[in-house]
């Protein structure tokens, strides 16, 4: 089965591992990889290359930044890769790119500030909900973080790690207005690491408070390509 699928976020850490995974396992994948300039290396050297740090280079309210330092630069060339760049904020943009694939990614990362306003994932939301919408793409992969598995902090909130959760629940509000059929994984924090299938899995829960790696989180989502059973659910991952 090849199926068509477009990764925005492609040029962080864990979205370079669903990507280098997709193209493993047979599929044809459209990195899209935002537009304002940064002063990383996280950039493009051809339509068929991506060249990514493997760390986000989105922070701080989604605005550039500086990524936050990587060992080394990672390339990832193949022939069934299409690099886009664009603004992951314009719902125009994305509604451009979407006719003929079947699944959306979103490997976002970021960082807010304490007591500083963050709205990166509910921005890029409100661009590709109703982008996928009128193309008339509805399942939709995400990877956020295991802060969506309990309650949401209350409005105002002002610790860092609430910030980010309301943010993500903010994000989950829009892919739920707009019908979506999303999966979104949630894990704890998850280093980088070669792909492997050493996790379990548990709906609305997390399995346990062992740390994923990336390339653990994209074997899940390439796994939920094939069989497709996390449907509209928000599934933890852990370590075994």
């Amino acid at each position: 089965m090849c199926i068509r699928d477009r990764c925005i976020g492609a040029t962080g850490r864990s979205g370079l591992m669903f990507v280098e995974s997709a193209l493993s396992d047979g599929h044809l994948v459209t990195g899209v990889v935002r537009s304002e300039p940064s002063n990383g290396p996280n950039t493009l050297s051809s339509n068929q290359t991506i060249v990514g740090t493997g760390a986000s280079s989105e922070v701080l309210s989604g605005q550039p930044g500086e990524p936050q330092a990587a060992p080394h630069a990672e390339v990832i060339q193949h022939p069934n890769l299409t690099v886009v760049v664009g603004d992951l904020k314009s719902e125009k943009e994305l509604a451009a790119l979407l006719p003929g694939h079947d699944v959306v990614v979103v490997t976002l990362g970021g960082w807010p500030e304490e007591g500083k306003p963050f709205t990166l994932h509910q921005d890029v939301a409100r661009a590709y909900a109703p982008a996928m919408q009128a193309s008339g793409v509805s399942r939709l992969f995400v990877c956020f973080g295991m802060g969506l598995l309990f309650p949401p902090p209350e409005q105002g909130a002002t610790g860092v790690f609430d910030i980010l959760r309301i943010d993500m629940f903010a994000a989950l509000d829009v892919m739920q207005r707009h019908e979506l059929d999303y999966t979104i994984w949630c894990p704890g924090d998850f280093p980088h690491g070669p792909r492997s299938e050493a996790y379990v899995e548990a709906i609305g829960e997390p399995p346990s408070m062992e740390n994923v790696t990336t390339g653990m989180v994209a074997d899940a989502m390439c796994k939920e390509l094939r069989e497709n059973k996390y449907s509209k659910q928000l599934v933890g991952i852990a370590s075994k």
